[in-house]
Order: structure tokens, then sequence, then C-alpha cells
């Protein structure tokens, strides 16, 4: 360090315009909203929508989101919550990973509180007496819409609790093959 850069009179880093620091925040929060929900003990999806579901103090189904290619809708999945239970429809003609993604997707709308949008009072009602009718779910995902923030968001929740799952299963796994090495005397150090 040369005598003019010692002698410098320190300065903090600017900062981040007001933008990026909210990106650096909401990016935050979600991380950290993935952190408490990846370590669920014996973590499975369907573990998960029952934790969600006793800490929203209300049931959490999931039925099959049955949309007709003649539809025009490319959606895999949404969330509807009304007054007395949370309803997640999940596209059932894809692979269980990319089912279990979209009901992480969905409950990620949910623990970053997002809203939807007015429901059709059939459907509402449909709802509660536990009658899901197709037709009328198709018209709410229709006119439902989340603002491209709220998707991003809902979908890095999701990824980042997979994302935090996979790292402990190999962390595990990993312990479990390096004890295993030990025994057998065939590890490499």
């Amino acid at each position: 360090m040369t005598d003019a850069a010692a002698r410098a009179p320190y300065r903090r880093c600017p900062p981040l315009p007001t933008e990026e620091a909210e990106t650096v925040r909401r990016q935050r929060r979600l991380r950290a909203i993935a952190d408490q929900y990846a370590t669920i003990e014996r973590f499975s999806v369907d573990a998960l929508c029952r934790v969600i579901s006793t800490q929203r103090g209300r049931p959490l189904h999931v039925h099959p989101l049955d949309l007709p290619t003649s539809s025009g809708l490319n959606a895999c999945g949404m969330w509807i919550a009304t007054d007395v239970a949370d309803h997640v429809f999940v596209e059932h003609r894809t692979s269980r990973f990319h089912q279990e993604h979209i009901i992480l997707h969905e409950i990620g709308h949910m623990l970053c509180d997002h809203v939807t949008e007015d429901l059709p009072a059939g459907l509402t009602e449909a709802l509660r007496a536990g009658e899901v009718d197709p037709g009328l779910a198709r018209q709410v995902l229709a006119r439902t819409s989340y603002t491209t923030g709220q998707e991003q968001d809902a979908e890095l929740v999701a990824s980042l609790i997979l994302e935090r799952v996979a790292r402990r299963h190999a962390r595990a796994l990993g312990d479990a093959d390096g004890r295993i090495g030990a025994i057998l005397g065939i590890n490499g150090d």
C-alpha cells in the first residue's frame, strides 16, 4: 500500500441504487423463507403441505388441473385461497417432480402473501362445499394473473426450497458414503 493510499480517508461503498437495494432485500427475504421450510425433518411436499395447512389454520387441498389444450391457456398450476381453505391446482399430465415443483411454486405464493383477483361467487361457493368444478376453475385461471414480480418470487422460493433440500440430502448421503468407505478401507485419504 502506498503512503497516499494509507492517508486517504476511509470511504464507504456508495449505497446501492434503490431498485438494486430492493432486489437484494427481496432476495434475502425469499432465502429466509426457503431456509425456514427446507429444514422440515423428512422433507416431502406432502409434509410441507401439512405444515402450511397447520400454520394457516385451514386445510390445503391439492387438485388435478385438467386444462384441454384447446383452451389456449398455458398454465400448469394455480392457487386459490378462500376464507376456509387453500386450493392448489396442479397439471396432472407431467412428471411427479414437476408436479411437486408446481405445488412448491403455489405454496411460494402463499408464503409471500400474494393476493389473487376476486373470485367468481360460483367458484367460492363450490370450493366451500368441497365441489370443485373444473369449468369454474378455468374461468378463474383465465382471469387471474400475478404480477411478474410475484411469479418470480414464487418460483425462486420453490427453487430455493428444492435446492436446499437436495443439498441437505446430498450431505447426508456423502456422510454415509464416507462412513462406509472408512469401514471398508476404501476412502481416498
